[in-house]
């Protein structure tokens, strides 16, 4: 960490030295060392000389070990924030499949982060209740004015027990289900995807795949490290990826939280996995085999994989492949505690200098230039813009190795942050219909606190991390004998108190939320 100006050293005075001054010479050397404070009065800013910039580490959640120019892009962002806020910001490049590992165990070693992306692999409520994010209250008041004004009550969504400890990255969070896919193997199948695709109408298109192109599958369910029952968007999960705290299965008309591998619903979820696997529809051994589904996808082994759907999506995920790629959308946008929770700019208790880490990301909010710097890089160098808002690879660029890039940190408004082809200039009317037309949850701001049912969750926690992957990676033959088998180790570890607990907190949340304004 860079070290602060020692204000006690330019007081010093220097010891005195024997002898006697001529006559005179006192009064010239008073007047030449006048003469000198104000020539350098002159020459610098009036104050306190200037104190070395403080450092900020903000992360960057990527694929892969990191981008060989994100030296340069700091230096463009540092020309901006060191005159203005005294603050030399360094990216962390953090891959996504030790993300969470990697942040925790720095916060816990006592390693600076200023910046940290909760929700996105560990949940933000629990890192909250750790001890591992600061409250934020007081922060976002003084430092966040553009925040407050561009969040509103979905600020809500970042609250533990009344406090706020983060802050949604997405401005524009509802998401919905979709799937990715590669255009040329579709091209060449002439194959199109509707803007809102079904299941079955998806299972014929894998069908027509294994049959024209043989050592091509479908679909992947990748290394096993994401759940998404359903595609997820359309449950509401309580802000955990594993559902761990229970489920509403139709959000936007109930409040029911329940035991989601109890249901027919994810009973059907897990025998279609197993059939694609059956019927090569998917690959067998994804869990084991440690390809995550982007290099199934990258390496042209699968046609696509399910993924979050929303009009940024696309843009976002175009600058991993070399290919062109397409995305629709499986189920209905949802706005949900969920959505919002996904993505959520945390400030951990290592960080030193949390009032500027909230500066900085009120300035990363309001400042398109900041946002696009730490979303794209810099302009000539690794994008040009083709059209209004529209960019694509500069010249001399290699897109299988970008120089620099940022593939699940959100940085700033999307409004007015540039994207990448096949963005069109209507994707910013696009995102914003999306979002408006979007159902909100139910639920829309309640956050559950498990401390009461922390020892039940742990239980739970390590049966769900046993079962639950083979089952969505379609490993298991008997699907039926491995649900019963599940859900009776999920009933002795205590899964029933923590549903009934979040049901009583949510209730209460409604109650409190539905009642009249006192006269």
């Amino acid at each position: 960490m860079m070290r602060s100006f020692d204000h006690d050293q330019r007081d010093r005075k220097s010891p005195r030295r024997g002898g006697k001054t001529a006559p005179g010479q006192g009064m010239r050397k008073r007047i030449c060392g006048f003469l000198a404070a104000w020539l350098l009065l002159a020459a610098v800013p009036a104050g306190a000389p200037a104190e070395q910039a403080d450092l900020l580490v903000i992360e960057n959640v990527i694929y892969g070990p990191g981008y060989p120019d994100t030296g340069k892009v700091e230096a463009a962002i540092n020309a901006i924030t060191g005159p203005l806020m005294n603050a030399e910001v360094r990216i962390l490049n953090v891959d996504i499949g030790t993300h969470s590992h990697r942040i925790n165990q720095m916060i816990a070693n006592g390693e600076q982060i200023d910046l940290v992306m909760a929700g996105l692999t560990t949940p933000m409520v629990q890192m909250a209740l750790e001890g591992r994010l600061l409250p934020l209250d007081q922060l976002l008041e003084a430092e966040g004015p553009e925040v407050k004004a561009l969040f509103g009550e979905r600020l809500e969504a970042g609250r533990v027990d009344g406090t706020l400890y983060a802050i949604p990255a997405d401005a524009y969070a509802a998401k919905a289900g979709g799937f990715v896919y590669n255009k040329q193997i579709a091209e060449e199948l002439d194959i199109t995807l509707p803007n809102a695709v079904t299941i079955s109408e998806l299972e014929e298109i894998f069908r027509r795949i294994a049959e024209e192109l043989p050592g091509i599958h479908g679909t992947t369910f990748g290394n096993g490290e994401t759940c998404n029952f359903s595609y997820e968007y359309c449950v509401e999960n309580y802000g955990t990826e594993n559902f761990l705290y229970g489920a509403t299965l139709d959000p936007h008309r109930s409040t029911r939280v329940e035991n989601l591998f109890a249901t027919e619903a994810f009973r059907d979820y897990a025998l279609r996995h197993r059939e694609w696997v059956r019927r090569g529809f998917a690959p067998s051994g994804t869990l084991t085999g440690g390809v995550r589904s982007y290099e199934y996808l990258g390496a042209g082994k699968v046609f696509g994989m399910t993924t979050a759907y929303s009009p940024i999506e696309e843009s976002v995920q175009q600058g991993n492949y070399t290919f062109p790629i397409g995305i629709t959308s499986l189920t209905q946008a949802v706005n949900s505690t969920a959505s919002n929770q996904e993505r959520m700019w945390g400030i951990p208790v290592t960080s030193p200098h949390p009032e500027k880490a909230m500066r900085f990301l009120n300035l990363m909010f309001s400042s398109p230039e900041i946002a696009n710097l730490l979303s794209n890089g810099l302009e000539g160098v690794h994008y040009v813009e083709t059209e209004p808002g529209v960019i694509t690879h500069a010249p001399g660029a290699d897109p299988a190795r970008p120089g620099y890039g940022s593939v699940f940190s959100r940085f700033g408004n999307q409004m007015q942050v540039k994207h990448w082809v096949p963005t069109t200039p209507d994707f910013y009317r696009e995102l914003a219909s999306f979002n408006e037309q979007a159902q909100d949850s139910l639920s829309l701001g309640y956050v559950f606190n498990g401390e009461g049912v922390a020892s039940e969750i742990a239980a739970v926690t390590a049966v769900v991390s046993l079962y639950l992957p083979p089952l969505e990676c379609g490993m298991l033959e008997d699907v039926d004998g491995a649900l019963a088998e599940f859900n009776e180790k999920l009933q002795s570890a205590g899964i029933d108190r923590i549903v009934a607990e979040n049901q009583r907190q949510l209730d209460a949340w409604l109650a409190e939320k539905n009642e009249p304004p006192e006269s």
